[in-house]
């Protein structure tokens, strides 16, 4: 039967014709449905010699004892495991993948046969198979090792197992009556069988010795590696430990004798010392050192258990780099995560437990590690393995050395200061040239004219983490990390003035080798400042950190406040030029340093030099500016217990300092965003910048004072430069800003001073006489894509307290839109920048009253009617239509949810109700005119399905009785049949299936509350009382919808 299958595989590929491969596939996939395939696949085995032939009767020999195990005697089932034992066995020259085949079906065997027997035929195995390894036989051991590995694998993970017809809670009943008797009799032999290979084995390792090794170091690794449950969990529960690819060592109480055993600890770091050199043995051994060091639970519930096993685990650790002369690269990693999990399972209360002597000793080693993989990895190219691998592996080790820091016990509190003050500088002669430095000294230095161009993520983003970690460690030390600093900082501002000034008179506009190196050492320096200065991740309010509070005031006897302002407020001089500069406060000074780079870029660009500046560094900078404006400026008093009487001078609300730094960041922002336009990152974070100033009242209230406001207000109405997401982001801070103003009729002149302007640059486009001849010109198409980005950033900025007099700013605009879509509809970056702005102005819908209500849902209507009308129709040929398409649906969807919102709002707030159109009767009445547009193919696009169905079921969940009374009929027809799509058709969105189910049930229980059966609906929803037909895979996912769905739809139609 199998002859030309058999043909197929051994002749030539140019030999065997279409037909005949065909033909033999037929034959195979007949093959596989044999009922009883036993004899046939014994024929085969005993027979055939194609060993992908022989692979796939093993397989079928396994399919069929699960199907058919039941009706199979106890006897058929000995004889068939002892002929698969017996065929491994006398086959030694069998390809590896055949031999893992057959014995996972033995496992397979002994597994079921274990409900019975209890494991008698298991033990019996276990036995066989240790002969086999101590053998002597290399085939007969590598059959022993298979054997083992394939047990381990069937009992190990109960979830992901071969299906062999059992119940989950059956395989997890097997599994732990494994770990109970077996699996620590095959730990305790794989140690015995490593003892004596480590004793006998030469090196280098012979390959056949290199084989058993592997084998045996593999299986003990599976074991560490296993999933211990010492409680009958749920089976939810059981499913997330089994899912955990990296679980701790934690075994039951059998294993404490054996695991707690000082020789397991010394075996693993003798036999790493003796095969570190052979990368695919190391791994191994290195991971079984990593689950060693990670021992919790049982076994170690005693105190003196944990010290004892901590303290044997740390010496031996120690003499193994006795015996080592350097790190290996692929060693490195393991290293830091045998130090990283010690210190995670082991609190650091046990620390004070151990030998002042030894504990010394491994902190020492942690630091030594730390920088020696710091270093490691900036001697390497950035695109190097072993560059990533030690980054990684610094990254590790210095964790671990800061939770030492982090509540460090006495032994090391005197090693503390000395190691965080090594870590520190080591780290900052990573990233600086020569003679501060070791940058470039290895060959590693690329082209510093070009830093940031090769890579699109950022320093700070590629490193955030480490930059995080050293700044801590030098708030640590700021006694040393901030003057250090603020030394290099002016070091390198020095020289960077005369660079710029020699580039200037040799006019030479290019960056060249000195001054890209000076740039990366300046961007260096920022980073490492700003992470020092100020730890900021979003969400709660920035404060300074403690550290540098307290040190600010543990300087302030040594500090003079007024030499402090006068360095603060002189960013185009020199500090030393500054008489009693000594006297400066520490943290003033480096932020200082942070002002007078902003101010060298200013000048230079003022001087016609901007090209020789660097765009990075530019970033770099503005992004300190934000740390700090968010940290430090017009800060808050009451967050402090105590607080620094120089910052308070320097930053303080109402303070001269705080109205100082807030009109020099203006007058940066604005230098920027004038001559900096071309760059989108220097820009995106200059607005950044502007955000920050403005995000809370106190701080907005001192832009309203600074002259450098109405600059920044001409800025915005006279530039046509700034990219689009500037224009809008600028506009959002300048509203915001007038939400400061003290009465209404400051207010009023702010507004004049900043809307009108765009206003009149609006009325004057749409109302050309001309429009329609010019519209397509590019310079007008640009104008009207700014000022619509303006007019985003207006209502972006508005807020409570200004929304009545923006939307009023607004009605005019929101009516001629209308008009600029009926002439634009063919330009698509322009039709969805209009559809985006009427979904901005949809979010401000619950805070306007009814009229104003009125007056936006119209606008929105007539928007509706116009994009239908130049869309319901048109043919899409090309898949960037289809996409366009989608956006702009998406965010007509998005508009009707926004809108719907305004009745959430007023159902919260209790809000008398009014005679009046409704936001459900508006999104109704907008679905019905967009619904010609909702498009299969559309539908397909996950994020608008989501959107669409969210919208639907919201609405069916607040007003059911506007859903079963909808007119047009139309409308009512085309809900049900989308919602027939989203329970068959649409997949891949696995919530809409969830909403289409939600919306049944709103339906069901609104009829069945009113008792009304009379509403055009009720026929309707009758159909899907077979929705259970509806799912397929999905039933797993949505299985309570499903049920709840099916009784609430029986329930309503036999009432």
């Amino acid at each position: 039967m199998y002859a030309l299958f058999d043909l197929c595989f051994q002749a030539p590929p140019n030999l065997v014709t279409s037909e005949q491969r065909h033909a033999a596939e037929s034959v195979f996939m007949d093959f596989r449905k044999k009922k009883s395939p036993f004899q046939l696949c014994k024929f085969i085995l005993d027979t055939s010699k194609v060993e992908f032939v022989l692979f796939e009767s093993a397989g079928l020999i396994k399919e069929g004892l699960i199907r058919q195990w039941k009706d199979l005697g106890p006897n058929d089932i000995t004889v068939l495991r002892s002929y698969l034992m017996t065929y491994v066995v006398s086959n030694t020259c069998l390809s590896s993948y055949v031999r893992e085949r057959i014995v996972q079906v033995i496992a397979i065997v002994v597994k079921r046969q274990s409900i019975d027997d209890e494991g008698q035929d298991r033990r019996v195995l276990l036995t066989e198979t240790q002969r086999f390894i101590t053998s002597g036989n290399m085939q007969m051991q590598m059959v022993g090792c298979s054997l083992l590995s394939a047990l381990l694998t069937e009992y190990a993970t109960t979830v992901k197992s071969s299906d062999v017809g059992l119940p989950w809670e059956v395989h997890f009943f097997l599994k732990k009556q494994f770990e109970v008797t077996e699996l620590k009799s095959i730990f305790e032999f794989c140690l015995q069988a490593l003892k004596e290979l480590i004793t006998s084995v030469p090196v280098p390792i012979p390959p056949e010795n290199k084989n058993l090794l592997l084998r045996l170091i593999t299986l003990t690794e599976a074991i560490l590696n296993w999933a211990f449950i010492s409680i009958n969990l749920p089976k939810k529960l059981i499913s997330v430990f089994e899912s955990d690819h990296n679980p701790s060592l934690r075994p039951g109480i059998s294993w404490k004798e054996t695991i707690l055993d000082p020789s397991v600890v010394k075996l693993f770091f003798e036999l790493h010392v003796k095969i570190r050199h052979d990368p695919e043995l190391a791994h191994h051994t290195l991971n079984c050192l990593v689950q060693l060091s990670s021992l919790n639970g049982i076994v170690v519930a005693k105190r003196d258990h944990r010290v004892e096993y901590l303290r044997n685990y740390i010496e031996n650790f120690l003499c193994m780099f006795q015996k080592i002369d350097t790190i290996i690269p692929s060693e490195a990693l393991g290293f830091s995560n045998i130090i990283r999990q010690l210190l995670i399972c082991f609190p650091r209360t046990l620390l004070a437990f151990l030998d002042q002597k030894l504990l010394q000793e491994f902190s020492k080693k942690i630091i030594q590690l730390t920088i020696h993989a710091m270093k490691a990895s900036y001697q390497k190219n950035n695109l190097d393995d072993d560059a990533s691998v030690f980054r990684e592996a610094f990254e590790h080790t210095l964790e671990g050395w800061m939770s030492i820091t982090n509540d460090c016990p006495g032994a090391i509190k005197e090693f503390k200061h000395s190691s965080s003050v090594e870590t520190f500088n080591a780290f900052i002669q990573c990233n600086l040239c020569a003679p501060d430095g070791t940058r470039g000294t290895h060959g590693d230095e690329e082209d510093d004219d070009e830093i940031g161009d090769n890579d699109d993520e950022s320093d700070r983003v590629k490193f955030k983490d480490i930059l995080c970690t050293i700044g801590q460690l030098g708030r640590k030390v700021p006694e040393h990390s901030l003057p250090l600093l603020s030394q290099l900082f002016e070091d390198r501002l020095s020289r960077l003035h005369g660079q710029i000034q020699r580039k200037a008179s040799q006019g030479n506009g290019t960056i060249d080798k000195v001054l890209g190196s000076l740039y990366e050492d300046i961007h260096w320096i920022i980073l490492i400042s700003a992470n020092v200065l100020a730890y900021y991740d979003g969400g709660e309010t920035a404060i300074i950190p403690i550290e540098i509070m307290q040190f600010s005031l543990a300087k302030s006897k040594e500090v003079d406040v007024e030499t402090s302002m006068r360095v603060l407020a002189s960013p185009g001089q020199p500090v030393s030029d500054i008489p009693g500069y000594q006297s400066t406060d520490p943290v003033i000074r480096l932020i200082s340093g942070i002002f007078k780079y902003a101010e060298v870029e200013k000048r230079a660009v003022e001087a016609g030099l901007g090209h020789l500046l660097s765009p990075e560094v530019s970033s770099s900078i503005m992004w300190s500016l934000q740390r700090i404006s968010l940290t430090y400026l017009v800060l808050q008093e009451t967050f402090y217990s105590e607080i620094s009487m120089s910052l308070i001078f320097a930053f303080g609300q109402n303070s001269e300092g705080a109205a100082w730094t807030m009109n020099f960041l203006l007058d940066k922002i604005i230098s920027n965003l004038n001559a900096l336009h071309s760059e989108p990152k220097i820009v995106d974070e200059t607005i950044e910048l502007l955000s920050c100033l403005v995000d809370e009242k106190e701080k907005a209230r001192q832009v309203l004072k600074c002259p450098s406001l109405f600059l920044l207000i001409q800025l915005e109405a006279q530039s046509m430069n700034l990219p689009p997401g500037a224009k809008r982001g600028l506009m959002k801070a300048l509203v915001q800003v007038g939400s400061t103003c003290e009465d209404q009729t400051s207010r009023n002149a702010y507004w004049s001073k900043v809307l009108n302007p765009l206003s009149d640059r609006f009325n004057e486009i749409i109302h050309r006489p001309d429009i329609k001849k010019v519209y397509h010109d590019e310079k007008i198409r640009m104008s009207i894509i700014s000022i619509i980005e303006s007019f985003i950033g207006v209502v972006n900025g508005s807020s409570v307290i200004t929304v009545q007099q923006i939307f009023l700013f607004l009605q005019p605009v929101l009516q001629q839109m209308v008009e600029l879509l009926n002439i634009y509809h063919n330009y698509p970056n322009i039709v969805e920048l209009i559809l985006e702005f009427y979904g901005q102005t949809a979010h401000i819908a619950s805070f306007l009253n009814q009229e104003e209500c009125k007056i936006l849902y119209q606008r929105s209507i007539d928007i509706l009617r116009m994009y239908t009308h130049h869309n319901q129709g048109k043919r899409i040929y090309k898949k960037e239509m289809e996409e366009e398409q989608f956006n702009d649906v998406l965010l007509l969807m998005k508009l009707l949810t926004s809108l719907l919102s305004k009745d959430f709002f007023s159902l919260v707030r209790g809000d008398p109700g009014e005679d009046t159109i409704s936001a459900a009767d508006f999104c109704l009445f907008g679905l019905n005119i967009i619904m010609p547009l909702m498009s299969l193919e559309l539908l397909k696009f996950p994020s608008l399905c989501s959107q669409y169905f969210k919208t639907i079921t919201s609405i069916c969940k607040f007003y059911p009785d506007k859903i079963c009374n909808l007119n047009p009929l139309e409308l009512q027809n085309n809900l049900i049949a989308s919602l027939e799509l989203g329970l068959t058709t649409i997949a891949g969105v696995d919530c809409v299936f969830s909403l289409c189910c939600e919306f049944i049930q709103s339906i069901c229980l609104h009829i069945m509350e009113t008792n009304n059966k009379d509403v055009p609906i009720y026929q309707s929803i009758r159909p899907f009382l077979k929705v259970r037909t509806y799912f397929g895979s999905r039933a797993k996912v949505v299985k309570n919808e499903i049920f709840g769905s099916l009784v609430f739809l029986i329930t309503f139609f036999r009432i």
